[in-house]
């Protein structure tokens, strides 16, 4: 009888991501909607939104850069995704600033 290895690697990597999408999505969409009914009593959230956002693009921007250093596409995608995230990052620091000062 043939038994088939288990994949590992990098298929388990990328069903987190997507687990990992479809979560955080769901929070920053959910934050989005109460911060836009009622913007100065949940302003706070702003710095938690830019936060969340910052995770999704670094995760995907570490994926995609392990992905490109296998061979596959993605390699400029990769670095984009991780620059967006930094970006992401100082405007949770600025936003944050600015609003717990």
């Amino acid at each position: 009888m043939y038994m088939q290895e288990k994949k590992r690697g990098f298929r388990n990597w990328a069903v987190a991501l997507d687990v990992l999408h479809i979560a955080l999505g769901f929070l920053i969409v959910v934050m989005g909607v109460i911060t836009f009914l009622n913007p100065e009593e949940y302003r706070f959230f702003f710095p938690v939104i830019f936060f969340l956002a910052s995770v999704i693009n670094l995760a995907d921007g570490i994926y995609g850069r392990s992905q490109a250093s296998k061979g596959k596409k993605g390699r400029k995608a990769g670095w984009i995704s991780l620059a967006v995230g930094i970006l992401l990052v100082v405007v949770t620091v600025i936003s944050g600033m600015s609003i717990w000062r």
